[in-house]
């Protein structure tokens, strides 16, 4: 079950917490701060006085949440798409600076002109508003983000002929993400396995990717091929060219599968894998597959728990085809719905440049009819500082379609993207058209809102459909508009409140509606959420039933769900939740416990009652990290039997080292890094943590293209007797390329030596331990102690003593030091000399 809390939800389901409690986290260890407060009537001045505390900070925090004055640790997204952290300086009213080091890592361009000098270039304050004043600036502080939504113009070109990022590299990948549920119930048993794969390779800067997905549902076994493709970046074009099964990244007319070769604007890949605006989200009855299509292709496939799932960075095809959702219980009950295109397109702008397209049409199974010759080809221009525009075709021998495109931003804080294409099928004599708008704007502080519309006519076709003649069935199917409206609202008293609605109609008449809708607050240390699903239309014609035969999940008599959920902490990670749950005429209440143990293990424990037929279920979830791959498993029992999920994936790199396991998938662009040969060891990457192998080596899952990225082993981790000369390095890679990283180890062999004369009284205080060519090491200190800093092999030693004589000391170092200990405990005589 997903239960709202500080840790891991992000968007509408992160708690907002109140005004009092926003921006004094820092402040929560002082005894006595939480009487401290007065809730409603701002802050006890007596009591921050009491605590050596300015009482005008109460002024700072009282009209909104704001980041502290300083140099505070983000998560940045520019466009839509997670940069990872970044040390981010705000000013004395909680601005954001625009520093070199901020710029830099978001791939902006840095203004020549300074706001405010710093004490070191490195910390100056540059006007970047003044030069791009359609920049959105949304800082989150009860999330610890800054999200910037900017101009293609100010994105920094790659650096193509400056030679300061690697290039070359030679390795293999392969990334596996494997799920599947086995249910045995009264009637009969249910199975279903999926498994995505992804093989290729990096050499030369050229990356060869090919990605399928395996299905495998009662017996039934199909094979979904996505695509297999070589591509590379022309330095000489600043395009990335690309050949074999592909899909179109045209912003006009993405999405169609073509055997062939296109070129774009080295922009349009510059996000990283999964980076874009697309969210789905949705409620859970029950353990639940979600199936994402687009273009027809199974482009995703996860399991969720029970109650409110949010899916960001879904890999898309291309930013203009819809979503067709569908979400799938263990039971076969399936619920779908649509996620518009247009909803998710306006916020990242198409890269400014030429996009080129030519190939075969390629079918998806079953679909009959010729295979035509392809070629499509557009262009977008900026417009000045806040507009763009694009212009395209796309033809066969008897198919063509024009496009175009217009994006901008209005009042510094309205952008609007609006689309319009026409079709013409010569072989069946009908024409068409579709547009499509998107509007999105902060309405103020803490008030998102966006607003979509798409529609086409009759006679519209796409590229597949030409030259077809579709019944009339087909026709009544295809989808008359789209409508979709979007608010959130962060309000430090009331709470956050979550909106979002999606219409769509039918040239047949038939309608569906699909409204998602949350409320989120923190009353003390309870969070309470308030979830709302709503499913009308569409599937009202028909009636959905599970194969056991219930009506348990009917998309037909459940088409409005309401959720009610308290999550209370329990000290640490460990945290208990309650809810009561209803949808149509099934009332179901229920408590679970969830923690998490450590970085490696998370487990959920809960049990459910169906209030009007008495009977109750229990589950189980755990989810692993055993560091080089991530599992899922779950059992679950109801009336109806019981249910085994789990879940499987992770990749591996096959590089001159070795093979080298990693828990995330692998990038395009990507690497391994070696802290000797110690195992286990930490390290920072952009993707996450990762740690060492048996051989001291670990995956750098994905680098960002073109930019700095930094790489960090957390000393910690190390053994005590081993050193880092360096425990950080930064580098700019080239996308394509194969990066290594070497960190080298020092280790340091330390030994407290007991030592005594031949009589066995220890060694006086004070006296001086000679080493080789009679260079003094140390001192004896009390009861005959001596310790030696660096041990490297069995050695003797002279001990000069106060009487002016010396003896020798033989130190034995055992063959295999214990790298655990900061030091080895021996004892030795010094004996004459």
């Amino acid at each position: 079950m997903i239960v709202p809390s500080a840790r891991g939800i992000t968007g509408p389901f992160r708690p907002c917490k109140s005004r009092l409690f926003i921006g004094f986290a820092a402040l929560w260890g002082l005894p006595g701060m939480t009487a401290a407060l007065e809730l409603g009537e701002g802050f006890d001045l007596a009591a921050l006085t009491t605590h050596g505390i300015d009482p005008q900070v109460s002024d700072y925090f009282r009209s909104a949440a704001r980041f502290r004055e300083g140099i505070q640790v983000v998560g940045l997204r520019v466009n839509g798409n997670p940069l990872g952290l970044v040390d981010a300086r705000f000013d004395s009213q909680g601005g954001l600076c625009f520093t070199p080091g901020l710029l830099e890592k978001a791939g902006l361009v840095k203004p020549g002109e300074i706001l405010r000098e710093g004490a070191t270039p490195d910390q100056a304050c540059h006007d970047f508003l003044g030069s791009f004043p359609a920049t959105m600036v949304r800082l989150r502080p009860g999330t610890d983000e800054v999200a910037l939504v900017v101009p293609t113009q100010a994105l920094r070109d790659p650096e193509w002929e400056s030679g300061h990022f690697s290039r070359g590299g030679t390795a293999a990948l392969f990334n596996y993400d494997v799920l599947g549920y086995d249910s045995h119930s009264r009637s009969g048993p249910t199975r279903f396995v999926s498994a995505y794969t992804e093989a290729g390779f990096n050499l030369d800067d050229w990356i060869v990717r090919s990605r399928q997905f395996y299905v495998s549902d009662n017996g039934q076994t199909r094979t979904e091929h996505l695509h297999a493709y070589a591509q590379r970046d022309i330095a000489a074009l600043q395009s990335t060219f690309q050949m074999g099964q592909l899909s179109s990244n045209n912003p006009l007319f993405g999405g169609i599968q073509l055997s062939g070769l296109q070129f774009s604007p080295d922009g349009q890949s510059r996000a990283p894998a999964g980076g874009n605006n697309a969210v789905v989200e949705g409620l859970a009855q029950s353990q639940s597959r979600v199936e994402v299509r687009q273009s027809g292709v199974l482009i995703h496939s996860t399991l969720v728990p029970e109650g409110p799932f949010r899916l960001t960075g879904v890999p898309l095809l291309n930013g203009t085809s819809d979503l067709d959702v569908s979400v799938i219980d263990v039971r076969g009950a399936r619920r779908s719905f649509v996620v518009p295109a247009a909803s998710f397109a306006g916020a990242a702008p198409a890269a400014p440049g030429y996009y080129f397209s030519v190939g075969q049409l390629r079918r998806s199974a079953g679909e009959e009819g010729p295979s035509p010759v392809v070629a499509m080809g557009s262009g977008t221009w900026g417009l000045g500082r806040d507009a763009s525009a694009g212009f395209g075709l796309l033809s066969t021998e008897d198919y063509w379609a024009a496009g175009g495109t217009l994006s901008s931003v209005f009042f510094q804080r309205v952008s609007v993207s609006a689309r319009h294409n026409l079709s013409r099928d010569s072989h069946k004599a009908v024409s068409g058209s579709r547009s499509s708008v998107s509007v999105s704007s902060p309405v103020v502080a803490n008030i998102d809102v966006n607003v979509s519309a798409t529609t086409q006519t009759r006679g519209y076709r796409e590229v597949t459909e030409a030259g077809r003649s579709l019944r009339g069935d087909e026709l009544n199917s295809h989808f008359k508009n789209h409508y979709t409206a979007g608010m959130s609202w962060a309000e430090p008293t009331l709470g956050i409140f979550s909106l979002n609605y999606t219409r769509s109609a039918q040239f047949g008449g038939q309608t569906s509606e699909h409204v998602f809708v949350s409320w989120n607050k923190s009353f003390g240390r309870a969070d309470v959420a308030l979830i709302a699903d709503s499913q009308v239309g569409g599937s009202r014609t028909r009636r959905d039933t599970p194969l056991d035969g219930s009506r348990r999940g009917s998309a037909l008599d459940n088409d409005l769900s309401l959720r009610l959920q308290v999550s209370v902490p329990l000290g640490g990670d460990r945290r208990v939740s309650s809810f009561t749950s209803r949808r149509g005429d099934h009332f179901t209440a229920g408590t679970a416990l969830s923690e998490r143990v450590n970085e490696y293990v998370n487990y959920d424990v809960g049990i459910e009652r169906d209030m009007r037929s008495r009977e109750q279920s229990v589950r189980a979830q755990v989810d692993l990290l055993p560091r080089y791959t991530q599992v899922g498993l779950g059992v679950s029992r109801d009336p109806l039997g019981t249910s085994y999920t789990g879940q499987l994936r992770g990749g591996a790199v096959a590089h001159e080292g070795g093979v080298t396991f990693s828990p995330y998938s692998v990038q395009d662009t990507f690497g391994v890094v070696s802290v000797g040969d110690i195992g286990s060891a930490k390290v920072q990457t952009p993707q996450g943590p990762v740690w060492t192998d048996f051989n001291g080596q670990a995956v750098i899952a994905g680098l960002p293209a073109y930019t700095n990225s930094r790489v960090e082993v957390q000393t910690q981790s190390l053994p005590k007797r081993v050193d880092l000369k360096n425990g950080t390095q930064v580098l700019a890679a080239g996308r394509g390329s194969f990066n290594t990283v070497d960190f080298d180890v020092v280790k340091v062999r330390r030994m407290l030596v007991t030592a005594s004369d031949q009589h066995g009284r220890p060694l006086p205080q004070g006296a001086s331990v000679l080493g080789k060519g009679n260079r003094f090491l140390t001192s004896v200190v009390g009861e005959g102690m001596i310790f030696l800093n660096d041990v490297t092999e069995s050695q003797s030693l002279r001990v000069s003593l106060p009487d002016s004589s010396t003896c020798l000391l033989h130190i034995d170092a055992e063959a295999k030091p214990d790298n655990d200990k900061f030091y080895e405990a021996a004892s030795a005589v010094c004996r004459g000399d």
